[in-house]
């Protein structure tokens, strides 16, 4: 496969690989070799039977730097001019979640019709150009920047009048908004005044590794510190991930066992049920499981890691009935499918544990943005909330977790392993983030299956997955966000 790069009408001199790789049908990664040169950019699958789209990060004027992809494509000799594919790709996908809306007797405005018109028009200019690449490319640019305004445009129109309809019934429950706590804040008296003051909700990060350093030598102290204090509080607590299978999460002793499955997996058994019995009564969720679809240290065959699943879920469920039991799904686009063959397609994996009758109550779905890698490239509010559609099929509550992006560019970008993470409208900055904030949780909230919303972070940690992703300075200094958030708490919730 062979892509013309040019960027605002001019051949591209550099190309951000990190961020680009190939999917085929259902947008399920592909594996192959890309690379970048002479202002070309060259791909070469793995398995070259099946048609496959790209995908990469992509300056789109002023709607930002954003994940954007390409229709699938035959292979030819003859170099596509990739900001005409990019075009394309977005205006068909944009013309098929107007087609699906309309089914809900969701119209255009006017001003969305006549931004639609225009894209549609300087597409096909772009068209007519096609032996004039540079033209081509500055054209097709301006048809993918008004399409992705109009595609926010009509996701916010869509989330308006669903959120209209959601409340028509009843407004939100209190425990629609939450945060993860950090754990080391335990003797910051202002930082539990934040909390106590404005969730009823709270996610306590734990890990096997955290709680369990040594085989058969389980640390509780800190963890019952924080839920004695949030359970005298009256603060709803979800506690997880318990079981990971990343190598900050991994106990390591257990690497003793790491070729043995049926022992890692009946330890796995004893740890959950021992956690959840613990705490039965004063923790309401549990999350028992976390990126089993996309992180894979013991490389754990398919059928082991659905094992797993069904193992953990079922080890909580025994020990707390009436608790909520949740599996957590990370990275929900697959990225990580196109450079790991241990690893399952998040929907495959939702797909295979929604069929199988496995006893877990909802699904967690980790959505943060603003850091390059894992999963956390920018995308535009119409992308997200077709990804929000596409995991409301399988019937289950969804509760998204570690939800969040930055108020100032994460320094960490930018590396050669991991890529640029692109930006939203603008690079990152305090107003970005709380406007960002505001339009994610109308879009999610809108859903009628999405539960709950956690942010990551109520304070910024140059450690954290995201830094500068806090709701407040690491102060305690309110960020726009914070107020934002809080505002949305008062105005929708009961």
């Amino acid at each position: 496969m062979l892509y013309k790069v040019y960027q605002k009408g001019k051949p591209a001199s550099e190309f951000d690989l990190p961020s680009t790789l190939f999917f085929a049908q259902d947008e399920v990664p592909v594996r192959a070799q890309i690379k970048f040169a002479n202002g070309e950019l060259i791909g070469i699958r793995n398995n070259t039977d099946v048609t496959v789209g790209l995908s990469t990060l992509w300056d789109v004027d002023k709607a930002g730097k954003l994940v954007i992809q390409t229709t699938r494509l035959p292979e030819r000799t003859k170099p596509f001019n990739l900001a005409v594919e990019l075009a394309r790709g977005k205006l068909l996908r944009l013309n098929q979640k107007r087609e699906e809306w309309q089914m809900c007797n969701l119209a255009l405005t006017g001003q969305q019709h006549d931004m639609l018109d225009s894209s549609l028009d300087s597409f096909i200019e772009a068209l007519c150009h096609l032996d004039e690449p540079e033209a081509a490319s500055a054209l097709a640019g301006k048809a993918l920047s008004q399409a992705v305004e109009v595609g926010e445009a009509m996701a916010l129109s869509h989330a308006e009048m669903f959120l209209e309809k959601r409340f028509e019934s009843q407004r939100l429950g209190k425990h629609a908004f939450g945060c993860t706590i950090d754990m080391a804040q335990f003797n910051n008296k202002k930082y539990l005044e934040y909390i106590k003051d404005n969730f009823n909700f709270v996610t306590i990060p734990v890990s096997w590794r955290q709680i369990e350093p040594k085989e058969q030598e389980r640390c509780f102290g800190e963890l019952d510190n924080w839920v004695k204090w949030l359970s005298d509080n009256k603060i709803a607590i979800k506690v997880g991930p318990l079981v990971r299978f990343s190598p900050t999460a991994i106990p390591d002793w257990l690497y003793i066992w790491e070729n043995d499955f049926e022992q890692v997996r009946d330890m796995a058994y004893d740890f959950v049920g021992a956690m959840v019995e613990r705490y039965n009564g004063k923790v309401q969720a549990w999350e028992v499981c976390s990126g089993l679809n996309a992180v894979n240290s013991f490389n754990f065959s398919f059928e082991q890691l659905l094992d797993m699943t069904r193992t953990v879920s079922m080890a909580a469920k025994r020990a707390a009935s009436r608790a909520l039991i949740l599996v957590e799904v990370t990275e929900p686009w697959g990225e990580y499918y196109s450079r790991n063959p241990r690893t399952i397609p998040p929907h495959v994996y939702l797909d295979m544990i929604c069929q199988g009758s496995m006893a877990f109550d909802g699904i967690s779905v980790r959505m943060a943005f603003g850091r390059g890698g894992g999963g956390m490239q920018c995308r535009d509010l119409l992308e997200i909330s077709s990804m929000l559609d596409k995991l409301g099929i399988y019937g289950k509550i969804i509760h998204l977790t570690g939800v969040q992006v930055p108020s100032l560019p994460d320094s960490r970008d930018n590396s050669e392993a991991m890529g640029a993470s692109g930006y939203w409208h603008e690079p990152w900055s305090l107003d970005i983030q709380a406007q960002w904030l505001e339009n994610f949780y109308k879009i999610a909230l809108s859903k009628p299956f999405v539960d709950t919303i956690t942010w990551q972070d109520l304070a910024d940690r140059k450690d954290g997955i995201i830094s500068n992703g806090g709701l407040t300075s690491t102060e305690m200094h309110p960020k726009p966000a914070f107020d934002k958030l809080v505002y949305l708490k008062q105005l929708w919730t009961v």
